[in-house]
């Protein structure tokens, strides 16, 4: 099954053609890095070494702040575990990713590659000077008595791919890597031990604290991709405008309360006078109602591409998965079962990584199951 990335990107890094295929995964957001090492077994892998580092920095901290911050906990990290491999994969998203998926004139990857930037030009709503170019073909087809070929496009801004590759070597690692955060779920679904769940199509909701990466995966291969700016920390100023808490407060609320679903539930908290429980459940609702509006748009878009299509499963990833009941209330409002990924099910020797962890390891996973010029 062939995986999806950013190929130009990776190119245009000059350390990428040196070094070991082994990579480091490093998962660098806003809330936590997040950091695999895996040793890749056949079609298996065994993990070697993992992290999940907290950035301490405060709600108000400026972006240089946040930036130093982030260094300096990622350099301790890789210190204090001794890490031999210097290689790393990382990844973007937000807005500074677009994806797109285009049917351009057949050519082959060369060809492509060599006129990128004039193919490319209409479908980008940035300066192409100021973007680094990707692409992947996934297919041929006729249309309208043309050869074409599908064609998935990213194009990332430079200055965005140049902060990851600067935390990266200020901490000490050598960038081998930059994909998209969405597509580096599709290397955990590769993984999958089971083939029933691998064939449906899945949709990943992966909740991070800035930013939602939502991807529709269909027969192993990414589909759909869409940024949507209500995250982890949209629930926690949720609680915070309603039970008007600071944001630490907020922080531990939500993962103490999350939904209450059930009428006893409601009733005890009422009876018992749990202001905090009724006010973060009334908070965050509102919250996955822009959710579920969000998702319902991407699904109608990806099924009016054709006729038998249809999503089989929801998989939530990101440290937002766990919420209380989340899961429970998107399987009801969306009608589709949904389950809180693990990212490890298929990894051997991966016991010691907490279940309350699990979900926010995602990328960093999708990130290690990589190669050092797997591109090529």
């Amino acid at each position: 099954m062939k995986k999806i990335s950013v190929v130009a990107i990776q190119s245009a890094l000059k350390s990428v053609f040196m070094g070991s295929r082994e990579v480091l995964g490093v998962d660098i957001g806003s809330h936590a890095i997040k950091v695999v090492l895996l040793e890749k077994n056949g079609a298996g892998a065994v993990l070697k070494s993992w992290g999940h580092v907290v950035i301490d920095a405060k709600p108000d901290a400026s972006p240089e702040e946040r930036k130093q911050q982030t260094i300096n906990h990622l350099k301790a990290f890789l210190i204090q575990k001794g890490f031999q491999v210097k290689h790393a994969a990382t990844a973007v998203s937000g807005n500074s990713v677009i994806v797109r998926y285009v049917k351009f004139p057949r050519l082959t990857k060369s060809e492509l590659s060599a006129t990128l930037a004039t193919e490319a030009e209409p479908f980008i709503p940035f300066d192409i000077k100021d973007v680094q170019l990707g692409f992947h073909i996934l297919g041929e087809l006729m249309e309208e008595g043309q050869k074409k070929m599908e064609t998935v496009l990213v194009a990332a801004k430079r200055e965005a791919i140049q902060a990851r590759v600067e935390i990266l070597e200020a901490a000490g690692l050598k960038p081998a890597i930059i994909d998209v955060d969405s597509f580096t779920l599709e290397n955990i679904s590769e993984l999958a031990l089971n083939p029933r769940e691998e064939a449906s199509t899945a949709l990943y909701l992966n909740l991070g604290h800035t930013v939602t990466n939502l991807s529709i995966i269909e027969s192993g291969v990414t589909r759909v991709v869409r940024d949507i700016f209500i995250s982890g920390s949209s629930f926690t100023k949720a609680i915070i405008k309603t039970l008007q808490c600071d944001y630490a407060k907020a922080e531990e609320l939500k993962r103490s309360y999350g939904f209450i679903l059930d009428a006893e539930e409601k009733e005890r908290a009422l009876q018992e006078g749990n202001r905090e429980a009724l006010g973060v459940s009334q908070a965050v609702a509102g919250v996955v109602k822009d959710i579920v509006s969000e998702v319902h748009r991407s699904v109608d878009f990806y099924l009016s591409q054709g006729p038998e299509r249809s999503i089989g499963r929801i998989i939530l990833a990101g440290g937002t998965a766990q919420m209380r009941n989340l899961a429970r209330h998107l399987s009801i409002e969306l009608k589709v079962p949904v389950e809180i990924l693990n990212p490890f099910a298929s990894v051997a020797n991966a016991a010691d990584v907490p279940p309350e962890l699990q979900p926010a390891m995602g990328v960093a996973v999708g990130l290690a199951l990589r190669k050092n010029r797997d591109w090529e």
